[in-house]
């Protein structure tokens, strides 16, 4: 069965519409005007009955939307309580979070906890599932996971859904060109969230393959390729009411006034992002006492900026990573 059949018109149209060899949904709200057999009419009927199977969902409204709790309120701890604090409540599971910045400032660290954090109970800020990770480019940091597993576990083992291992419900996949992430996306990504088994979704990172895999006169298609990554992950976001997490590099801004880093693809992609955070490597370190097992560690400190999002002021929170994850601690302490 092609895609014209599920389409509820008449024969005579069907059958120009074969005839046009325009039997899929898209070619068909591609038209835009007469054509073949088809008058004006004719074509504003084919279109307006495959848009009907293409958009299924009903349209929600604001009023609903500021109603709903679920769809408004629901997030994500990071756990940690200061970054919480400053996030109100932690990462917002509806829409797409971005966490961008330069190389060694914490990204894959803070992709990493929110994987964990996901399998608490919902009680203490989790989402009593796991996560689906997928990586673009490099391999994933098995090593750094399990590490934090264990103190992960010390310290937040009576508050996790489930008592086994949590690397087992951190479902990995490797990805090595566009193709193969819209093939995991499409496929993979609906049978885990359809069976519960992942209520969160992380890619890392998502400018891997949009960097160098396509030549200057492909820019269209470079954004059209963007363009649909970006919306199927906002249609999960929204659908399951889950949040995606997407990391992305930075590069070089050519505006005098603005920021010397900005994170990477351009419009194209930011028109989807409904949180930006940003992180950075600062020049000031700081000692941090641990437990008797690893003594103190003195570490870079880096900061946080929230850039934008819809319930949130742009701040700007430092931390520190230890070998339990990112915490977050007041200004006055430096």
């Amino acid at each position: 069965m092609t895609e014209l059949d599920q389409i509820d018109i008449d024969f005579r149209l069907k059958a120009c519409l074969r005839k046009l060899r325009l039997t899929t949904l898209k070619s068909i709200l591609y038209l835009t005007g007469p054509v073949g057999g088809l008058s004006p009419s004719d074509v504003e009927t084919v279109k307006l009955a495959a848009a009907k199977i293409v958009n299924k969902e009903q349209p929600v409204s604001a009023k609903q939307i500021f109603e709903n709790e679920k769809l408004h309120h629901l997030k994500l701890t990071t756990g940690c309580a200061v970054l919480d604090q400053a996030l109100r409540g932690g990462i917002l599971c509806s829409g797409i979070t971005e966490i961008s910045g330069e190389s060694a400032c914490g990204k894959t660290q803070f992709a990493l906890q929110l994987s964990l954090t996901s399998q608490l109970t919902k009680q203490y800020g989790g989402l009593d599932s796991g996560a689906l990770y997928i990586c673009t480019e490099d391999a994933f940091p098995s090593k750094r996971l399990y590490q934090m597993i264990k103190n992960f576990t010390a310290s937040h083992g009576n508050k996790l859904c489930n008592q086994g291992n949590l690397g087992d419900k951190i479902f990995i996949e490797h990805v090595a060109d566009f193709e193969g992430l819209m093939s995991c996306l499409s496929n993979r990504a609906p049978i885990l969230l359809n069976s519960g088994a992942v209520k969160m979704i992380i890619v890392d990172s998502v400018a891997a393959h949009f960097r160098s895999d396509y030549e200057s006169n492909e820019m269209y298609k470079r954004a059209q390729h963007i363009c649909a990554m970006g919306s199927l992950l906002c249609k999960y976001s929204h659908q399951h009411q889950i949040p995606v997490v997407c990391i992305n590099q930075v590069t070089s801004s050519m505006s005098p006034d603005s920021r010397q880093l900005i994170p990477s693809l351009g419009l194209a992609w930011s028109n989807h992002v409904t949180t930006r955070i940003m992180l950075a490597r600062t020049q000031r370190s700081l000692t941090i006492q641990q437990d008797s097992a690893h003594g103190p560690l003195e570490t870079v400190v880096r900061e946080m900026e929230v850039v934008f999002a819809p319930h949130l002021p742009t701040i700007t929170v430092p931390f520190v990573i230890d070998h339990e994850g990112m915490k977050g601690f007041a200004q006055n302490i430096l």
